[in-house]
């Protein structure tokens, strides 16, 4: 039976060791799938069983064969390697929406490789963050139906949601600021979508929040992936100066992975990707720091694999 090297005994209990030995196993067979499931699965259980242990023995996961099976998916090695300095990258979301340069690295990929990247294609993570790209890209098609509407993402990575907006593709859209501290990510903005209007504005959080930074107002402001790195402090006061850019009777979408998410533990284990995750109590504290009397309406729910969850608030005319 295979083992973790250097690691203590407490932070890989036998049952971690052996769920690790198990899918190895499943590897070494051909079952890809059932790998990935079965680890899936104990990475969750152990982390949620295990809180105080699970730190050091994802750590430890690294250690183990498995990991450098794993590590041949391009989208798994790319959280881990972090070419940008942080996992989530705007890359790593092509990877998910199969955009950009996923096919390139598909086919460096090994065989194994390709085979676990669309073996977690189903994921409730995955599957969560194209459903949050679809939801995006419907909202603004919402607004934009009664007038031609302002809309400003901020931390907008590539912007692949404006390819399934009608709006922007029908040029409805009378502004789009796609605001980022990326430059490399808002070159593949303007290369990609300046046609429809859309403008870059390189900045960040910071400044946003010194007021160094004020793109103005607009009829939609969403942050698609960006609080899921903020501290409550940080969140709390970005999430009020993204309600002062929305304009009265627009809309301000905020999403945010969930605590539950299945896919965390293998996150956090083989792609050293760690997010802040909120519930719903969580999202709701984000509502309660703005001005009531400037709410028309304010909704917290998720999407349909309950991997991400969403604040929408609706500003009063």
């Amino acid at each position: 039976m295979l083992t973790i090297t250097n690691i203590t005994a407490s932070a890989a209990p036998v049952q971690g060791r052996a769920a690790l030995d198990i899918a190895n196993e499943h590897f070494q067979a051909g079952r890809i799938g059932l790998a990935l499931e079965e680890l899936i699965y104990d990475l969750k259980t152990y982390r949620e069983q295990e809180p105080e242990d699970w730190p050091a023995y994802a750590r430890a996961c690294q250690s183990h064969p498995i990991c450098n099976l794993l590590h041949q998916d391009p989208f798994t090695y790319r959280a881990f390697a972090k070419p940008r300095g942080y996992a989530g990258d705007a890359v790593m979301m092509d990877y998910i929406y199969k955009l950009g340069d996923a096919g390139q690295a598909l086919r460096k990929a090994t065989p194994l490789g390709r085979a676990v990247f669309h073996a977690t294609d189903k994921s409730p993570a995955k599957q969560g963050v194209r459903y949050r790209r679809r939801l995006i890209a419907e909202l603004i098609d919402r607004v934009a139906s009664h007038e031609a509407a302002s809309v400003l993402a901020v931390a907008a990575g590539h912007l692949r949601e404006v390819e399934l907006s009608n709006a922007v593709q029908t040029r409805r859209i009378k502004e789009f600021v796609a605001f980022d501290q990326d430059e490399a990510s808002l070159q593949v903005v303007a290369g990609d979508y300046a046609r429809f209007g859309v403008r870059t504005i390189a900045g960040s959080v910071r400044q946003i929040l010194s007021g160094k930074a004020n793109p103005g107002q607009f009829d939609v402001v969403y942050a698609a992936g960006l609080f899921d790195y903020l501290t409550s402090p940080v969140a709390a006061a970005l999430t009020r100066r993204m309600f002062d850019m929305t304009r009265a009777g627009g809309m301000m979408l905020i999403p945010n992975f969930l605590t539950g998410v299945r896919d965390r533990g293998y996150m956090e284990a083989f792609m050293d990707w760690h997010l802040i995750y909120r519930n719903h109590s969580d999202m709701w504290a984000l509502a309660s720091a703005l001005p009531q009397d400037a709410i028309a309406d304010c909704q917290v729910f998720d999407d349909p694999d309950d991997a991400i969850t969403f604040l929408l608030v609706s500003k009063a005319n």
